[in-house]
């Protein structure tokens, strides 16, 4: 998110997403290792993670280790966040939950808003 905030990829390259485009004969970005798309969705998650570090409990304090945990989270409000989370770590047992148990708190959540 810096390097897109504060335009780091100018020494480089004339935009982000040019700096983020995937090279055809190889599929990935010589920066990165992955694709535009995937910048953006690892730019997200840690805009999710950052919400969930600082409203979630200390004392449970179970966070994602990775972007396709928190993939789901990303339909909920950022207020809704934490808790669509902590159901998620309970469904669980306390444990980092897989993107397929958050899927299925997020799920719940929005049927109950419906």
């Amino acid at each position: 998110m810096e390097l897109r905030d504060r335009k780091l990829y100018r020494s480089t390259h004339k935009t982000f997403e040019e700096y983020c485009r995937v090279r055809p004969w190889r599929w990935r970005s010589h920066r990165f290792g992955h694709n535009r798309r995937q910048s953006y969705l690892l730019m997200d998650a840690a805009v999710i993670f950052d919400n969930l570090e600082q409203k979630c409990d200390r004392n449970d304090h179970i966070l994602p280790t990775n972007e396709w945990q928190v993939r789901p989270l990303s339909k909920l409000e950022p207020d809704i966040q934490p808790e669509a989370w902590k159901q998620a770590v309970e469904s669980a047992n306390g444990k980092v939950p897989s993107h397929r148990i958050v899927k299925d708190a997020v799920q719940r959540i929005l049927a109950c808003g419906a």
